[in-house]
């Protein structure tokens, strides 16, 4: 009896589990892999991606930047043809400007019209803002640009990149409050990622516990068919305590290779060797670790991952 009462309970798990599909978006730095010099890359990619949201598209003090995208464009309508969505990542050209355009409400109207007849025209499937170390003093100027665009263009998708919200610095995490900004966008991309990055000491870049706790927050104030789970794809390398460079996933088999190396306690693997009389340190992720956290985004029923950045993998 109790044998039947397990495999029933396992039966309801698989059923359960196979009926959620989880996606994957990848981010594209614009220009640097067309299609063209890397159609292998991009033909196995593909196969797994849902999104491909490129880089390019920036907004300054007093309106927006749209690139032509010309050495993308062969890329671009491949991953059309296979029905992957495309969405362009807007940024600020520097957090002075975004500062600025917050605070110039009359460039707003013609910046917003401007970027939806791009997104109309190209077919993108809505916009992702992604607005960085801003002051969290600029927070009500952000909602009410929110609100500005969803009143302009009502039909198109917004997403955001978002800080994650425990154990982050509050300096950069409070400009993204979930509690003050869920009610303005469709779905979010949480950063779990830069936990340890060049401004701190040493340190995972992410790890397995602190993403579990965020994700937790989180779904305080979105529902999980709204969070894209962000997972980064490199790691940070410190020389003598002070940051060196940034190792991606790509490259870290080739520094297992010559140097001494361990398993932290975040799941990253961490490097430590001493180089003509200079010790260095590093973590980064690896497809082990990725795999745990695409068991998290399973876990909590989130819309799928959020991979920084395409190529690093």
């Amino acid at each position: 009896m109790k044998l039947i009462q397990i495999v029933c309970i396992l039966w309801c798990i698989v059923c359960t589990t196979s009926s959620y599909s989880q996606q994957i978006w990848g981010y594209y730095l614009k220009n640097s892999m067309p299609y063209q010099k890397h159609a292998q890359y991009w033909d196995k990619r593909f196969a797994t991606l849902n999104v491909l949201c490129f880089t390019g598209i920036t907004i300054h003090n007093k309106g927006c930047n749209i690139p032509t995208f010309e050495e993308d464009l062969v890329l671009f309508n491949k991953a059309q043809t296979r029905n992957i969505a495309l969405v362009p990542h807007i940024t600020f050209t520097s957090v002075k400007a975004g500062m600025a355009f917050f605070k110039s409400q009359q460039h707003w109207q013609a910046t917003i019209t401007k970027l939806a007849h791009a997104i109309q025209q190209n077919k993108w499937a809505g916009c992702h803002f992604d607005f960085e170390y801003i002051p969290a003093s600029y927070i009500q100027n952000l909602v009410e640009f929110l609100k500005y665009v969803r009143a302009i263009v009502p039909e198109i998708s917004l997403s955001m990149a978002m800080f994650p919200q425990v154990e982050f610095n509050p300096a950069l995490a409070s400009f993204h409050d979930f509690a003050i900004l869920s009610p303005y966008v469709d779905t979010i991309v949480l950063m779990c990622y830069d936990y340890h990055n060049p401004k701190t000491k040493p340190g995972p870049v992410t790890s397995i516990q602190w993403t579990q706790k965020n994700i937790e927050y989180a779904l305080q104030y979105f529902k999980p068919h709204q969070i894209w789970l962000g997972v980064p794809a490199y790691g940070y390398m410190w020389k003598n305590n002070s940051y060196h460079s940034v190792i991606t996933m790509k490259s870290l088999p080739h520094y297992i290779s010559l140097y001494s190396n361990y398993r932290h306690n975040s799941e990253t693997v961490a490097l430590e060797y001493i180089k003509n009389g200079d010790r260095f340190i590093a973590y980064v992720p690896d497809k082990a670790l990725h795999n745990q956290l695409y068991a998290l985004a399973l876990q909590y029923k989130l819309k799928g991952i959020a991979l920084w950045r395409l190529g690093f993998e």
